[in-house]
């Protein structure tokens, strides 16, 4: 049963992540975060920080995990949970 619940994603997780790849606002207020990660793979993601804490919509973390270059979101949660 519970392989088949959603993988969820606090925005702080991605906020994090967003910092590991060497992200940055593409301009002072900007959701849309730019840059080239320690492996040399740029990155542009859309992300709309709130609160570390609030849960993000499954659809979103699935554009998030593409974005980032992820093949899916279960790769993304575990590259946190390794390199986080």
């Amino acid at each position: 049963m519970a392989s088949n619940m959603p993988i969820r994603f606090k925005q702080g997780e991605i906020k994090k992540l967003l910092a590991h790849f060497i992200m940055k606002p593409q301009q002072k207020g900007s959701n849309l975060y730019c840059g080239i990660g320690k492996d040399g793979i740029w990155r542009t993601c859309k992300f709309d920080y709130h609160k570390d804490r609030d849960v993000i919509a499954s659809g979103t973390a699935k554009a998030i995990a593409n974005s980032l270059k992820f093949s899916n979101v279960l790769e993304m949660k575990e590259y946190i949970e390794k390199h986080l």
